[in-house]
């Protein structure tokens, strides 16, 4: 069966990932929702139908970039996850506080530029609240040439993410004062330095060799020593195998749901925004000890 035909049948199966995503937006927009808990099942729903593209190794109709071999578009759109992800919070967090959160925003940090996925005020330099968003997880899937990808746990290679959040944490805080910075304590100076740090993470349960404990402690363990908070979303396949069912954080969990930290952070927003709802004008150090615009790419040599 061509790949057409293949998408043809599973979209009358499934449905199409590309219109619950415009179709959980538009919910989101319309109604002024500023909960997940109010659109979860719409997101377990658009994973799930994402997902049976993948394990049947087809690409959506219409979408990514058709001149590209289906194999390689069907990865770039199911990469795409990510950013439907981070693109729905911030419309969340836009809705609690009226204020523009920028996506994927390019932000000036002590050493380097960082791509954060949702920051306030929208500007490139002296953001006041920084949050990395996080998709993880994924089923098993036959390629074209029979070869076969193992699902993907919600933890694979997150020894290089938490390293990568605690350094773009600690980077972001150092900004202002450069060289002049006094640490001290280090939680004391953490807790105070701004921005305010967060990470918001959802993940696909694997079966049989997951456990959302683990996804917690490895949160809680980030919001100990580097970070301002963090939220978990979690879910797994039902057992009769007709979709995603969400999963609930273990009993005495000091690691939050989306909505708490969602909560959290907006709360922080609205209370820096002060009456005016005016963000606060960014403060830029007297000397740089390294100016990142001086650095080569980052995918240069």
């Amino acid at each position: 069966m061509a790949p057409e035909d293949q998408a043809a049948d599973l979209e009358a199966r499934v449905g199409h990932p590309g219109e619950k995503w415009d179709a959980l937006k538009d919910r989101v927009q319309s109604r002024a929702l500023a909960q997940f808990a109010e659109v979860q099942d719409d997101w377990l729903d658009l994973m799930w139908t994402l997902d049976q593209y993948r394990i049947a190794s087809v690409p959506p109709r219409a979408m990514g970039k058709l001149s590209t071999p289906p194999e390689r578009r069907l990865g770039a759109i199911y990469r795409g996850k990510g950013n439907w992800f981070a693109e729905t919070l911030g419309l969340l967090l836009h809705n609690r506080t009226s204020q523009q959160i920028a996506p994927r925003q390019r932000v000036e940090g002590f050493s380097q530029y960082h791509q954060v996925d949702l920051a306030w005020p929208a500007r490139t330099a002296d953001v006041r609240v920084c949050a990395e968003t996080k998709v993880t997880g994924a089923p098993s899937y036959t390629n074209a040439s029979g070869e076969v990808t193992p699902a993907r746990a919600s933890r694979d290679d997150f020894s290089n993410r938490r390293k990568e959040l605690k350094f773009a944490a600690t980077d972001l805080k150092l900004y202002r004062r450069q060289q002049e910075t006094k640490i001290d304590h280090w939680d004391v100076w953490r807790q105070n330095a701004p921005p305010k740090t967060y990470v918001l993470w959802a993940a696909r349960i694997k079966p049989g060799a997951d456990r959302l404990e683990k996804m917690v402690a490895e949160v809680q363990g980030l919001v100990n020593t580097y970070l301002d908070g963090g939220g978990i979303f979690a879910w797994q396949e039902r057992q009769d195998g007709s979709g995603y069912e969400a999963l609930t954080l273990p009993l005495g969990a000091r690691v939050s749901t989306l909505d708490d930290v969602l909560h959290r952070i907006a709360t922080e927003i609205n209370e820096q925004a002060g009456p005016d709802r005016t963000p606060p004008p960014p403060e830029t150090p007297r000397e740089r000890a390294l100016r990142p615009q001086d650095l080569p790419p980052e995918d240069g040599p």
